[in-house]
């Protein structure tokens, strides 16, 4: 048996907390995720502060805010040169501490096979990545399958997204990644510990569950979505742009209930199948010997809107975008615990490093969820605006103009505006919000610091032809 605890980071795409038995909802099954949550510790608030894919995977793999990182939206990712500035991402550390580290299913990195740390790798990069030829393609072609846009699915243009998908179920996208991860686990023979984080593709759209499993979940008890908002309406038009792209080929200008209603459907029975996948590897951990000295983490990148306020998918800094779900379960000392001090995506980088028994990485910007803070406050910033969230308040500023001040405690579905009715707590919200970006701003640019402009009158930079080293040191 290793001293030091193995990891398995469970990550599915676009899950909202509020979709999983533990977090409440009663019109689905999620026994295992339930399970873990008995096992461990559930944290009743946890933020995604840039709820975007790509820049909450980064700022999880770096332990950096998206205003540090500089990734804002999906199509950029981490600079290469970033070892130079010292700074490494999570598996890089691991590995070099001893672990074996290994990434299975959807990461979502450029280039999509880019390895960031991870000694193994699996990849399947749907859904929407139909045109990547990653090991998920390769499998597909060997049965003589190939992977699909949502549009080539029943139903895809009638319910807005909400399609059945065709494929076998062993080629279920979720479903191979699982028995990818469990075939993993099983030829990992040594003592040596693992660190491995396996990327769910879905639930993220297109809400693509086998037909055969629509009758799993009632679509009559879904709970219904909340209403538009002025503030809400101000968004649709870049939504509506986004989604009429070819990735997904959606017009998003209008929703009705009966189109919700079957977006939700979907997405619930998508989550009821990756429930049989958690158990799985759950299992399968059991089964080979490894479970009692591992620390499952259950969380995911951002939460998806699913007809709320109007909205599909993520992008901005409603409840239903940054809420995701954080369980931690150490199979070491198993304890059922409920955390109500709130806690962020970028905890688990200092987390993991904790756990493994190393230093605190310098370039970290989160907090272990060994210590919590009942009155920590959270920035977020995407390329549409910024956040500052804290346990009562929430204030946004988007590029489009629009800002809004939301008293969560009162009106947890921000509803109404209250920008102009708290002046005191705008102000105090603002200037946490500036310290932070002023932080982030100088972290992402560290890079171009001098600090030979400060050297003793001796210093080779007072000579001609001094050449400034680039990148500077973090």
């Amino acid at each position: 048996m290793t001293t030091r605890p193995n990891i398995l980071f469970l990550l599915p795409d676009q899950l909202r907390h509020d979709f999983l038995g533990c977090y409440g909802a009663g019109f689905l099954r999620t026994p295992a995720i339930d399970a873990l949550a008995a096992k461990g510790t559930r944290w009743e608030t946890a933020i995604s502060p840039s709820p975007i894919c790509v820049p909450a995977r980064a700022s999880m793999l770096t332990g950096q805010h998206a205003h540090a990182t500089g990734i804002l939206h999906n199509m950029c990712w981490l600079r290469p040169d970033r070892h130079q500035m010292g700074i490494r991402t999570w598996p890089e550390i691991l590995a070099a501490s001893g672990y074996h580290t290994a990434a299975i299913g959807k990461m979502h990195f450029y280039p999509w096979d880019l390895s960031e740390g991870f000694q193994h790798r699996v990849i399947g990069e749907d859904k929407r990545h139909i045109h990547v030829r990653d090991d998920y393609h390769h499998a597909l072609v060997s049965e003589g399958h190939a992977k699909l846009h949502g549009k080539e699915m029943p139903g895809y243009y009638e319910t807005k997204g909400a399609s059945t998908n065709p494929l076998p179920d062993h080629l279920q996208p979720d479903r191979w990644v699982a028995h990818r991860a469990a075939d993993h686990l099983r030829s990992l023979k040594t003592d040596q510990p693992f660190a491995m984080m396996v990327g769910f593709p879905g639930p993220h759209c297109p809400y693509d569950p086998p037909a055969e499993d629509l009758s799993r979940v009632d679509p009559a008890v879904l709970p219904e979505a909340l209403p538009r908002t002025g503030e809400s309406e101000t968004h649709l038009p870049a939504l509506v742009a986004g989604y009429k792209r070819d990735w997904a080929d959606l017009d998003y200008s209008s929703l009705t209930k009966a189109q919700i209603r079957a977006i939700r459907h979907h997405y619930a029975v998508s989550v009821e199948r990756l429930d049989e996948d958690v158990a799985l590897l759950v299992e399968t951990l059991r089964e080979t010997g490894k479970l009692d000295n591992t620390i499952i983490v259950f969380a995911s990148d951002h939460g998806d809107y699913l007809g709320d306020f109007g909205l599909m998918g993520k992008g901005f800094f409603h409840e239903p975008s940054i809420r995701v779900p954080l369980i931690v379960a150490d199979f070491r000392a198993p304890e059922a615990r409920v955390e109500t001090a709130p806690a962020s995506l970028l905890d688990v980088f200092p987390s993991f490093l904790e756990w493994a028994n190393l230093a605190p990485a310098p370039q970290s910007q989160g907090r272990s969820l060994n210590d919590p803070d009942a009155g920590r406050s959270f920035a977020g910033a995407t390329s549409s605006g910024f956040m500052l969230r804290d346990a009562r308040w929430k204030l946004v500023r988007y590029g489009n103009g629009v800002q809004a001040l939301f008293d969560l405690e009162s009106d947890p579905g921000e509803q109404e505006n209250v920008i102009d009715a708290h002046p005191e707590v705008q102000a105090r919200l603002d200037l946490a919000l500036t310290q932070s970006l002023l932080e982030g701003f100088a972290a992402g640019h560290a890079d171009k610091m001098v600090p030979d402009a400060k050297s003793p009158p001796d210093g080779a930079f007072h000579d001609r032809c001094w050449q400034r080293p680039y990148p500077a040191m973090a």
